[in-house]
């Protein structure tokens, strides 16, 4: 039996919450859930404060609730640092990562809560766990994150440079070869991408640079060290990104030329960066 997705983010909300659970068939974490290591490889271990890459689906009984790979790929987790964790919020994720090295496969279980029942559908309100089956891909260390984040820095130097001159042509009409969409969304694709299609309602993540289009930035994730993660087409991004995005494949890169109309419109932000009725300028990368 298959359950509907569409009670997906409520659920990911409650199970996250934490509360006791004592080991069966397995070993209890440090915060109490029980854990079952398939494989106990001996790779690199997560701990505190790192950055991991995980596959994971969720599952209530024999009911697929989430999983990564349908997504089109794997979910990097910041582990939190000892003295920043929640008091009352732990994740399964959090203590199954802590014991598990690079390349384990394992399952979590946290225990069914009344607040979690209550919005479970009747067949599935018998049971007692939610299972966290988790492929523990990569761990990243703090000199890979340095490493990262330089690349990064020097990435952004060229995607400034470029995105600038692109700002600059289209402002003067001399980009050739420009594409437009029926919404007055017009684009260059660098690099179409050797993944699965972007699809409406999927969780991504786009590395980004937005200027106006006389060149002046106002916002990029190659600072932050981090692609900006969002779900397509449920109002979370500026409507000229959110279809532009969607143009491309897992992996692909493009410049979006968008209208006003499809950015913040006639108000632009008050206070903020974008001015009253303008039009931006966007260089993405779908990861």
């Amino acid at each position: 039996m298959k359950f509907s997705t569409r009670l997906l983010p409520v659920l990911a909300a409650l199970i996250c919450l934490g509360s006791p659970a004592f080991a069966q068939n397995g070993v209890k974490t440090e915060h109490g859930y029980r854990f079952v290591n398939y494989t106990n490889k001996p790779g690199a271990k997560a701990i505190p404060g790192q950055t991991i890459v995980v596959h994971v689906d969720t599952w209530v009984g024999d009911s697929l609730m989430a999983d990564t790979r349908s997504l089109g790929s794997a979910r990097e987790y910041k582990m939190f640092e000892k003295d920043r964790l929640p008091k009352d919020r732990i994740p399964p994720l959090y203590d199954a990562a802590l014991m598990m090295a690079e390349g384990d496969s394992a399952s979590v279980f946290q225990p069914i809560d009344s607040m979690i029942r209550s919005i479970l559908p009747p067949a599935l309100k018998s049971q007692q766990e939610v299972r966290y089956n988790i492929m523990l891909l990569k761990v990243i260390t703090a000199e890979q994150q340095e490493a990262l984040k330089n690349e990064n820095t020097k990435k952004l130097e060229t995607v400034k440079n470029q995105t600038t001159q692109l700002a600059n042509a289209f402002k003067a009409g001399t980009i050739k070869d420009l594409k437009k969409t029926e919404s007055g969304l017009q684009y260059i694709i660098h690099d179409m991408g050797a993944g699965a299609k972007i699809q409406k309602n999927e969780s991504v993540k786009a590395h980004y640079y937005g200027c106006l289009t006389d060149g002046t930035p106002f916002d990029n994730s190659f600072e932050r060290n981090e692609p900006l993660p969002f779900t397509t087409a449920v109002g979370q991004m500026i409507a000229g990104f959110d279809e532009g995005a969607q143009l491309l494949h897992h992996g692909g890169k493009a410049t979006l030329f968008i209208p006003y109309q499809l950015a913040y419109g006639e108000a632009g932000t008050p206070g903020g960066p974008i001015p009253a009725k303008a039009d931006l300028v966007f260089y993405i990368e779908m990861q």
